[in-house]
């Protein structure tokens, strides 16, 4: 082979470049050859090349493997990758760079393909990607876009050198090129050097003809009849578009670089902007190999060759000087000819610039996929693992998948962009206020030796439990902790209260000792009533000891500014921990509010973390929705909604059962609202296919140490009967850290599918209102006003909302044949709610699964148990916001016991009662179906009395 050519090809004025760039060439040394030995003056990359360089061999397993436990996501291993082959590669062209005076010794580092419509998010990341490489001779490519232009600008001003990629029209390299000239000018207008700014715009150039050549193929057919000799034929049309851009452009050069404009900023030193001829691989093999070189060879130019063309050019190319400027005349006319067969020269760049960035898209995606999936091999067990079978809604995911990747769903999500969800400015605000979650995994990583710490100062000082007292988002976190994790020896036993049934308060008291306890006041906004009520209870129970100091047996976690921080001061709190402001309650576990419990008991929370972190590196926002385990599963909640299986049931290994308490809040409240919404199933037991509706997928959450073999079976029939299924497989109980977020994203991706704001609960307050009207009402009549209508079997009683009494008018009612008639009014799409205000046993909630079971098989609609209050901090935004397909069956008992709140004129059975009521009511004025139960004293024995024929069998249970 002759290499000749390709050290001349200087002489002529052109400096050739490769256009492919791998690990390969840089270390068995065939790029420091091609530079010493065969006059390589640069090299250019993009997605597509790294694609296929990290896609074949292994010379990028050591560092992926490195980089994967170093806790690196998909996308940042990508680009760490990149870096050490551009460093490296920069490394070995430097001599040029040095002979050529900063002008040559070029390598190409591309910003992300979906940055190509985005002016400020390129400029951030030429900033980022020019810093991290760390040398002179890096060029930073910039799309040629119309969006890309002020980036370009900028970037040069600010002394970075930029190559202007994807450019298809003499315009569009105009533009580029103008935008170079003012960057200088910019800089001399404020005394800035001018010769050391340098830059070339790339021509893509065999694009151009491929797409022109089919559209003049159309034209193509034979007619009948003769032909006048001067009729323009469209063959003579063919390959000449791209060769003819290029010389325009190039005519375009000359003419800018050689204005009295240009020559004062040339008196200064500065250099031209060089047209760059890429895309140079002739795509026709009906054409010269060569006739992008032979036929472009000009003074000031880059010729940037795949390795097929610059072999072909050592072995028969013919130089000559100046072939650019060969035709000129022609190629002016050429554009018009087109047209006149409907061809439009600018609409085609256009379009090969939406091609293009398309493209570069998904080899940027398809390499993520790769390394992505690489990542998991190498973590292997230690990784949470999901699959999702699709049934029968893939035909509408596969879609969806693209349209989130197209509307950058993750990136934006990640970069907190409230237009995600909503437009409205009110709206915007909360979102805002509520995505600082995402950042918890990294931020919180840094508070682990503070909680560390002050367990030890508690530990030492001899404290044995922990009580939390919060609802919802501030406590549910807490009991999922305290129902799947052991408490480690020495730390303290955490118990969580959430139920204003004195009951529930007793059985508190009965587990500790008040002098060797800690209380966790937990609330958000500081104000939530029974959080307070609690607190104010056992502080007047801790000073019944005689306890020095009260307040040190107790601590807050809030928000800053809340009234409980006043409270906390006034009582003299042991600490408080401060949360950010910007997270909301069902999104704060990674926060002090799910953390501090977790420390008490002796939890691992640096590892938990760890799995939260690697589970947001898998969410990574660059990794395709198909492949990203946050986005692919939200993605899949949103379409089922969307499609009518919004009931999301949860099939949950024994040993973590009780996460699905907490993911029922996190969907139910933050997707319940403008009348839709996700309706989480928790706790059902696993039936076969023909007991469901359609309205089912499935949520298999399980520990790959358990034996999962028996909910498997029934799975794999319902996946059978082409229900969607969800499998993901824990390798231990810290793993649910990942789990955590995993379903934060999904929820978040899910509201923006379905078109909701997922971070507020505009409902939630409605009950809230009531309950203090009722309290209110109280105080003056120290008694409730129960419903008019009302129906008695002692010893239970029912009062019907407004929907459900006019089955009040039928013969030879009993309270169990009206709960009967009223449940099996149930239609397809509906879910019956029971909600029992008072403190569950064992038998009472056997007793209700078993009644769970029995309406679902019956009825084949889905069923909830959900304990109240808790609830009205959960899913009652659902019960009231969502849509109108629940059927509540609210139940309390007859309450004796007058356990006082200090402070407050009612006790807690008063409160209790106020909030069974005042949520019916709440429920009855948005015009649900709803029905009030009063058990009696029994509770038990009021359960039994009712399922006794509420399934229409006189079958008792």
């Amino acid at each position: 082979m002759n290499m000749n050519n390709l050290i001349e090809l200087l002489n002529y004025g052109q400096s050739y470049w490769l256009d492919n760039l791998t690990r390969e060439k840089i270390t068995s040394g065939e790029i420091e050859n091609r530079v010493t030995q065969q006059g390589l003056r640069g090299i250019t990359s993009n997605p597509s090349i790294f694609n296929k360089a990290m896609a074949e061999g292994n010379s990028y397993d050591q560092q992926i493997k490195e980089l994967v436990q170093q806790g690196n996501s998909p996308s940042r291993i990508y680009e760490l990758l990149t870096v050490k082959d551009v460093q490296e590669a920069c490394d070995i062209l430097r001599p040029v760079y040095e002979e050529s005076g900063g002008i040559d010794g070029f390598v190409s580092l591309e910003v992300s393909p979906y940055l190509a419509r985005n002016t400020r998010g390129t400029i951030d990341e030429v900033h980022r990607l020019f810093k991290e490489v760390k040398r002179p001779n890096c060029y930073i490519k910039i799309p040629g876009t119309k969006e890309g232009v002020p980036a370009i600008e900028q970037m040069l001003y600010e002394g970075i050198p930029i190559n202007i990629t994807l450019l298809f029209s003499v315009e569009r390299y105009v533009e580029v090129a103008k935008a170079y000239i003012r960057a200088l000018q910019r800089r001399d207008a404020e005394g800035k050097p001018v010769n050391n700014i340098v830059s070339v715009a790339s021509f893509f150039l065999s694009r151009i003809e491929v797409l022109t050549d089919q559209l003049l193929g159309y034209h193509m057919i034979p007619e009948w009849g003769s032909k006048g000799s001067e009729e323009l034929l469209p063959a003579s049309l063919l390959g000449k578009a791209g060769i003819a851009s290029a010389r325009l452009a190039y005519q375009r050069f000359r003419e800018m670089f050689g204005s009295e404009e240009w020559k004062l900023l040339e008196g200064k030193g500065a250099h031209v902007q060089r047209p760059l001829w890429a895309s140079t691989g002739n795509k026709d093999p009906l054409y010269e190999d060569l006739r992008y070189v032979e036929s472009l060879i000009g003074q000031d130019t880059v010729n940037t060759l795949p390795d097929e063309t610059i072999a072909a050019l050592a072995d028969h190319g013919n130089l000559s000087y100046n072939t650019v400027d060969d035709g000129l005349g022609e190629a002016g006319q050429l554009f018009g000819q087109l047209m006149t067969f409907d061809i439009n020269i600018e609409f085609v760049a256009q379009q090969l610039e939406n091609e293009g960035i398309q493209k570069f898209k998904e080899s940027y995606n398809k390499l993520l996929e790769n390394l992505t999936k690489k990542r998991v091999d190498i973590l292997g067990e230690h990784y949470s693992k999901q699959q999702i079978s699709f049934g029968v809604l893939k035909k509408e995911i596969d879609p969806a998948f693209t349209s989130l990747d197209e509307k950058q769903a993750g990136r934006r999500l990640f970069a907190k962009d409230p237009y995600l969800w909503k437009n409205d400015p009110n709206q915007v605000e909360t979102i805002l206020n509520g995505l600082g979650w995402i950042t918890l995994p990294e931020s919180f990583a840094h508070q682990t030796e503070e909680l560390i710490s002050f367990t030890g100062e508690l530990k030492n000082e001899g404290y044995q439990f922990a009580v939390l007292l919060g609802m919802g988002g501030s406590s549910l976190c807490a009991e999922v902790a305290c129902k799947t994790f052991a408490i480690e020896n020495g730390y303290l036993k955490l118990i969580v209260l959430d139920n204003t049934d004195p009951a529930a308060i007793h059985e508190v008291e009965d587990q500790i000792d008040l002098q060797k306890t800690l209380f966790i006041v937990a609330s958000k906004s500081g104000t939530t009533l029974e959080s307070l009520c609690f607190f104010r209870y056992f502080y007047e129970q801790i000073k019944k000891t005689n306890a020095v100091d009260p307040g040190k047996h107790f601590v807050a976690i809030t928000d800053i500014g809340t009234p409980l921080m006043k409270t906390s001061e006034e009582y003299q709190f042991r600490k408080v921990f401060i949360n950010p402001s910007d997270v909301g309650g069902r999104y704060s576990v990674l926060s002090y509010f799910g953390l501090l419990p977790m420390a008490l008991m002796g939890i691992d929370i640096k590892a938990l973390l760890l799995n939260a972190r690697q589970m947001k590196d898998s969410c990574d926002p660059f990794v395709p929705a198909s492949i990203n385990p946050g986005i692919g599963l939200g993605c899949l909640l949103g379409m089922a909604q969307r499609s009518g299986k919004d009931k999301v049931t949860f099939v949950i290994s024994p040993s973590i059962k009780s996460f699905g308490l907490w993911v029922e809040q996190l969907l139910a409240e933050s997707t319940g609202k403008e009348e839709l919404g996700i309706v989480p199933i928790h706790g059902e037991s696993l039936g076969d296919p023909e007991v469901y509706g359609k309205d089912r997928i499935f949520v298999h959450l399980f520990l790959t140490t358990d034996n999962n073999t028996p909910h498997e079976l029934k799975l794999s029939a319902l996946e059978k009967a082409g229900y969607p299924i969800v499998r993901i497989g824990l390798p231990d109980k810290l793993s649910l850290g990942g789990e955590y977020y995993r379903w934060e994203i999904a929820t978040a991706i899910a509201g923006m599918i379905i078109g909701i704001n997922p971070f507020d609960q505009p409902n939630v307050a409605e009950s809230k209102r009531n309950t203090d009207q009722l309290l209110n009402e109280w105080k003056q009549k120290k008694t409730f006003d129960l419903p008019s209508q009302v129906l008695i079997t002692e010893p239970v009683a029912v009062y019907p909302g407004i929907k459900a009494a006019p089955l009040l008018n039928q013969q030879h009612l009993t309270v169990t044949s009206f709960v009967h008639e009223f449940t099996s009014k149930a239609q397809p799409g509906d879910y019956i709610a029971l909600l029992p205000y008072f403190l569950p046993t064992d038998e009472s909630t056997r007793l209700f699964e078993t009644w769970r079971q029995e309406i679902r098989d019956e009825f084949q609609v889905a069923t909830t148990l959900l304990e109240g209050p808790r609830y009205l901090h959960s899913t009652g935004q659902l019960h009231k916001g969502g849509p109108d397909t629940g059927i509540f069956v609210i139940m309390f008992k007859e309450e004796n016991e007058e356990l006082p709140i200090p402070g407050e004129e009612y006790d807690f059975s008063i409160l209790h009662q106020a909030q069974a009521l005042g949520d019916f009511k709440s429920l009855n004025e948005k015009g649900r179906r709803v029905i009030l139960l009063q058990l009696g004293q029994d509770v038990e024995q009021g359960i039994n009395e009712l399922m006794e024929f509420v399934m229409g069998s006189n079958k008792s249970f």
